[in-house]
């Protein structure tokens, strides 16, 4: 006969779903976790320490509120221990951990006759990918923007997809038809204004920011207004310990509907969510806000006005500390630099890896999580490219690739090809430059990134009077996508 603390836990699968037990996941209180383990599942404090790594009087002061978990690996270790379903991990904060035996097939391609890819697909097909016609069960994307916004690792798209048909699942089983309804529920009420409530703003806005990695700005705008709005209101009459804080995630969500508005082509609901974060930046005491908003109009800009518009952001910057958003800035100075063919590029490219290994992205602002080596070295190849020097665009690009994540990270995908299917163009080999030119045209097409669209723009150019008749084709289809969404070329 095994000993007490040896025998296997076994919890019960409708123990996770019980409110008590989401409550105690969501607000990482392990403490109410363990009380509810051993109240509904009759395990002992022994075999839950032996589970999970602690002493039994370890476990004891946890259940007893006198110690609390704070550090990512104690939890891993915990829901590792205790077999946590991946909606339960979620919940905690925790990426999912089976990702094998889950299909999702991905969302069809649009056509190379330009169709729009949002004439195609809706937000749901985007997100879990094809659905059966019966199938009328939305994605709550506010939720999914939570979830996403409190996980501490980094989001790829298998990981996302499997959050949404969690979400899209429990929306099917739920009696709580409406996500709204859902929303205000997860948020205890409307007009409910406390510490877990403006932590879970914050962490949506972090999630939005996430999600524009991989959904294109046609999923995430109107939930995203929809979270504008509701900061709005929660403003009015806010407590001064609160009205700072979330004056700063107003803003830092504005300048996310800012560019959003932009890709959409809705030029005056952009300039309206700019002076937003502007009014949200002088509310917060955090000027670094403008710096954003003004990296994201170099975007929607060419030559010597995008040079100026990332000068004004660095503006903004604090003379020490957000090395993220400075890195982040310096990349971008270098890549207009480079545009204009001037070698300031270089020692821009060189300032912005210093400030880089300064960083800690995933810790300073909302908008600074994408950046990491994989785009710096996206970064790199872009400005190597427009300097035309082809031994740093081959370690560069070779760089580049290994970093991209097969299942996603497409908006980066297309801006990766695209530059590598320049630097081939300039060379002169045209096969080469057409394959990844095609790659970087189907990755913009699938998440309709302007952004991508834009380096295409380059490629559009160097293809003009190709006689070879693949090259011919895709500039067709290069300038009938163009005209479709609405993007000129660079």
């Amino acid at each position: 006969m095994p000993a007490d603390g040896a025998e296997p836990v076994v919890i019960p699968a409708d123990l996770w779903q019980r409110p008590e037990m989401r409550t105690a996941l969501t607000n990482r209180d392990i403490g109410h976790l363990f009380r509810l383990v051993r109240q509904y599942a009759g395990i002992s404090q022994t075999r839950i320490g032996v589970a999970v790594g602690f002493s039994q009087g370890k476990v004891s002061e946890y259940m007893q509120g006198k110690a609390q978990v704070t550090a990512l690996d104690v939890f891993e270790r915990i829901a590792d221990g205790l077999v946590l379903p991946d909606p339960a991990r979620m919940l905690l904060g925790l990426a999912p951990r089976i990702l094998t035996g889950v299909t999702h097939p991905p969302p069809p391609i649009p056509a190379r006759d330009g169709t729009p890819a949002s004439s195609l697909l809706n937000v749901e097909q985007v997100v879990i990918g094809s659905r059966q016609p019966n199938d009328a069960c939305d994605v709550d994307v506010l939720t999914l923007a939570w979830i996403v916004g409190r996980l501490d690792a980094h989001v790829n798209r298998r990981t996302m997809l499997l959050i949404a048909a969690g979400l899209t699942a429990e929306a099917a089983s739920s009696p709580i038809a409406d996500p709204w309804e859902r929303l205000a529920r997860a948020l205890a009420g409307p007009r409910v204004l406390d510490e877990d409530t403006v932590e879970h703003l914050e962490a949506r806005t972090i999630g939005f920011h996430r999600l524009e990695y991989e959904l294109p700005a046609s999923a995430l705008y109107q939930g995203l207004t929809s979270h504008l709005n509701e900061l709005s209101t929660l403003l009015h009459g806010a407590p001064e310990r609160f009205r700072r804080r979330l004056a700063a995630t107003a803003g830092e969500a504005a300048t996310l509907a800012s560019w959003l508005a932009w890709d959409l082509k809705r030029p005056a609901q952009s300039a309206a969510f700019d002076r937003v974060s502007a009014l949200a930046a002088q509310e917060s005491g955090h000027p670094i806000i403008q710096a954003c908003t003004h990296a994201y109009r170099s975007y929607a800009s060419e030559g010597r006005a995008a040079l100026e518009a990332v000068r004004r952001a660095q503006q903004f910057l604090p003379a020490q500390g957000d090395d993220a958003t400075r890195a982040w800035l310096l990349c971008l100075e270098a890549e207009h630099l480079a545009s204009l063919g001037d070698r300031q590029a270089v020692e821009r490219l060189r300032q912005a890896e210093e400030a880089f290994d300064r960083a800690r992205p995933h810790r300073e602002r909302a908008w600074t999580r994408f950046l990491d080596t994989g785009r710096m070295a996206a970064f790199q190849l872009s400005v190597h490219v427009r300097l035309g020097d082809e031994r740093q665009v081959t370690a560069a690009g070779q760089q580049a690739l290994s970093s991209v994540d097969g299942d996603g990270d497409h908006k980066r995908l297309a801006v990766i090809y695209a530059d590598i299917a320049q630097a081939q163009l300039q060379i002169g080999d045209i096969p080469t430059g057409v394959t990844y030119a095609r790659r970087a045209l189907d990755a913009a097409q699938r998440t309709e990134s302007t952004w991508g669209l834009q380096h295409l723009g380059n490629v559009e150019k160097a293809l003009t009077g190709q006689r070879d008749p693949a090259a011919r084709e895709l500039l067709g289809d290069l300038i009938s996508t163009r005209r479709a969404l609405g993007s000129s070329p660079a």
